[in-house]
């Protein structure tokens, strides 16, 4: 029988050594991919004779080949994902079960024989190539959780790959393509947040308010503004009638793509914490809970779909106000996956610390409540500009993992975004990926291991700052919650900065002129660089000289971030909006530094400003974008599109919002007319406001331009005289600007403090 032969020699004729890697005669993709991944590597690290038991020369047998059939270690015989290498004498089986369990073999050698690892997928660390003995080989395993996804936000074009070579076997972002095995993914509309895409508000809720939340008396629906009334009878078959459609759909893709069909859809509730409040859903609520009514729901959804699709699971999330599970006899059924969100727990403590018990207990009864646990874990901070400041939170995962696992989770999804600019993210993620692997691995070892390789001599450093952080968190009851705030991290105090930042100093030199070790130290400074540079300056203020909120030396921090921060963002994908995003972060300190001019009439006024680079877009990215404006005194504004929502056009409205008071209403004030200056006016909050403790600044109707007031401890309290430069182009709001595009650019606003 011909057989498909790869022949691999090295090109050192003294040390020349053959070994074969043999595939099936019609190989899959997938395993295409796995005989190109070992040869690849193979090729790299070895330097002469292969011996595995005392053998030599090997072959490698890798997939569905005759040797597997022989053993019963055909992909058929193995379950899912479950991989195996095993050597017979001279010969070594590679092989696992479903699509994937053949690349987690080949990377399973490649990693536990080789000592070859992926640090991202540009970053990678292969030792020198030498001759390479190991004892016969009988190593097997399968990954703990069922689903494993770390959803990273920013992608690269071979991020598919490393996610495969690190295992993890879900993408919500990107499709992982055949030659890698694909992925058990979520189909359409999405992996979460669905009730607006089946039933849209924008079709539905003019002719039939009664299939939407009805709050403070009126029927409102949305993705941000409401959700569904669930105790309608007719909402059912809405959904089944379109989430048939969808698993249509999500197989003829999948055919077509040759990968996995998708075995989740999603039916969970919007992303706000507006439910229903008729009396119907009450009743309801009052007798099971507010998870009640939803698992009731979507469990008749799935009752539906399991005549149909027996394989299929139905997946919906205990978020937020839904996280309390049901009560009264309410359980998810069997084929519906409960996905609880972590929303309250301490990052900066274990998972079974005292501090986190409110959260684990919700995991220990919802256990009970549903076969298919899933965990929707954060490892990112949403704040804006606050995603980096340094926490060592890596100390703590394996009690999370571990407790997961021991209480009957399945799945794990984690938010880890922004890589570029995340603390420690390729050493936090290698962990996580680790131990969803396999949550019982000794963590120490592969901490050690991984500051030991990445960084090279300056890894004691490393691991002193990170114990150190670690101290600080525990010695000051560091409070790292879902939303965090700058005070928040008040745990570094400015002797713990000046500490880390000797470190640092102390890494850098070990590293001598190595660039790439240098250059993973100053990301890995980023956070306490951005820290020391906010500590110093944490807003920009004119008036009377105020005293400086630390004795920081800021100069270094800022000479640092501006020269490495956008060098090593450089390698994403999205590098130019990532440099856009930097040079926002720095503006603001260097703003807070060294105060911009004031404005003719409030010169001699004392008050707090806020650029154009201090601002977010709330949740409108395609129409609220930073844009270079030359008419503004900075050169740059944020520029809302007009013609992308009914709630940018007249009248025009800001306002502050208190967050932590959900209920209130904001105080704003609104414009129906505008000034006939096209350049840029002053809009002023018709009152003096008291800023609350967590709360926002926001413009248009749509509250899609923020300024977070959030966690300046010098603002909370205090009243303000609240003052907007806005400028608005197009006919609408100007006649003689006939023709032209409608947009709003907001550039700086002022917090004044009352004469």
């Amino acid at each position: 029988m011909k057989r498909l032969l790869l022949l691999l020699c090295c090109a050192v004729p003294l040390f020349a050594q053959e070994y074969k890697i043999v595939a099936p005669d019609n190989p899959k993709p997938h395993e295409v991919t796995a005989v190109q991944e070992l040869r690849n590597y193979l090729a790299k690290c070895i330097k002469g004779k292969l011996e595995i038991g005392g053998k030599s020369p090997v072959t490698f047998h890798v997939g569905d080949t005759a040797l597997a059939k022989a053993n019963k270690l055909l992909s058929a015989d193995l379950e899912d994902e479950q991989w195996v290498v095993k050597s017979f004498g001279d010969n070594v089986i590679v092989n696992g079960g479903g699509t994937r369990g053949v690349l987690y073999a080949a990377y399973h050698f490649l990693e536990d024989c080789c000592d070859i690892h992926w640090w991202s997928e540009f970053e990678e660390y292969v030792p020198a190539a030498s001759p390479l003995a190991m004892p016969a080989l009988d190593m097997k395993g399968k990954p703990a959780f069922l689903y494993r996804n770390i959803f990273r936000g920013t992608y690269n074009k071979n991020g598919s790959r490393y996610m495969i070579r690190v295992r993890q076997n879900g993408d919500s972002s990107v499709q992982i393509p055949k030659e890698l095995g694909g992925c058990f993914n979520y189909g359409p509309p999405y992996h979460c947040h669905t009730f607006d895409k089946y039933v849209p508000a924008s079709k539905y809720l003019k002719e039939h308010p009664e299939y939407f939340s009805l709050i403070n008396g009126k029927r409102v629906g949305g993705q941000s503004r409401g959700q569904l009334c669930l105790s309608n009878p007719e909402l059912k078959a809405i959904f089944l009638e379109n989430l048939f459609k969808y698993i249509e759909q999500g197989n003829a893709t999948a055919k077509k793509l040759g990968v996995p069909a998708p075995r989740i859809y999603d039916v969970s509730q919007n992303d706000n914490r507006r439910p229903c409040e008729c009396e119907q859903c009450k009743a309801f609520v009052a007798e099971h809970n507010q998870s009640g009514i939803y698992i009731n729901f979507v469990t008749e959804i799935a009752a539906e779909v399991e005549k149909k699709y027996p394989d299929i699971y139905i997946s919906t999330l205990a978020y937020h106000y839904t996280e309390l599970p049901p009560k009264g006899g309410i359980r998810a059924r069997k084929n519906v996956i409960v996905k609880l969100t972590n929303t309250t727990s301490n990052r900066a403590a274990s998972h079974l610390s005292e501090d986190n018990r409110y959260f684990r207990e919700f995991v220990e009864q919802w256990r009970e409540l549903a076969d298919n646990l899933f965990i929707w874990e954060y490892s990112i901070t949403f704040t804006p500009k606050l995603t980096g400041i340094p926490y060592a939170s890596e100390f703590y995962y394996q009690d999370l993992y571990k407790h997961y696992l021991e209480n009957n989770v399945i799945g794990l999804f984690v938010e880890h975004e922004n890589p570029d600019v995340a603390d420690m993210f390729e050493m936090k993620f290698f962990l996580e990926t680790k131990l969803m692997e396999n949550p019982y691995q000794d963590v120490k070892k592969l901490s050690d291991m991984f500051m030991d390789k990445y960084y090279g001599p300056a890894a004691k450093f490393m691991k002193q700052y990170r114990l150190l952080l670690d101290e600080a968190a525990k010695k000051n009851n560091a409070q790292l919650r879902w939303h965090r705030t700058l005070d928040s991290f008040d745990f570094i105090t400015d002797e713990y900065i000046a500490k880390f930042q000797k470190l640092f100093d102390e890494a850098v030199a070990a590293a001598g002129d190595d660039n790439t070790l240098v250059a993973r130290l100053m990301r890995a400074r980023n956070g306490l660089d951005r820290l020391t540079c906010m500590r110093v300056a944490t807003l920009s203020y004119h008036g009377p000289k105020r005293k400086a909120t630390s004795a920081l030396d800021v100069k270094p921090a800022l000479e640092r971030l501006e020269k490495y921060w956008p060098e090593w963002c450089s390698c994403y994908n999205n590098a130019a909006n990532l440099k856009s995003r930097i040079e926002d972060n720095l503006n603001a300190v260097k703003y807070a530094i060294e105060p911009p001019p004031a404005p003719e009439q409030f010169k001699d006024r004392n008050y707090y400003d806020f650029p154009a680079v201090c601002f977010a877009s709330g949740h409108d990215l395609r129409l609220v974008k930073k844009e270079v404006d030359k008419d503004s005194p900075f050169g740059s504004a944020y520029r809302v599109d007009v013609s992308g929502s009914e709630f940018y056009n007249m009248p025009f409205k800001i306002g502050v919002y208190d967050i932590g008071n959900p209920g209130a209403a904001s105080i704003s004030t609104t414009f129906e007319t505008i000034p006939e200056n096209t350049g840029y006016n002053w809009f002023k909050i018709d009152k003096l406001v008291k800023i609350p403790e967590k709360s926002y600044l926001y413009a248009t109707r749509a509250w899609t331009v923020q300024f977070p007031f959030t966690g300046y401890k010098e603002l909370a309290g205090r009243e303000f005289e609240v003052w907007l430069s806005v400028k608005h182009v197009g006919e609408q709001f100007h006649p003689s600007q006939k023709g032209m595009k409608e947009y709003i650019y907001i550039d700086r606003a002022l917090l004044v403090e009352p004469k």
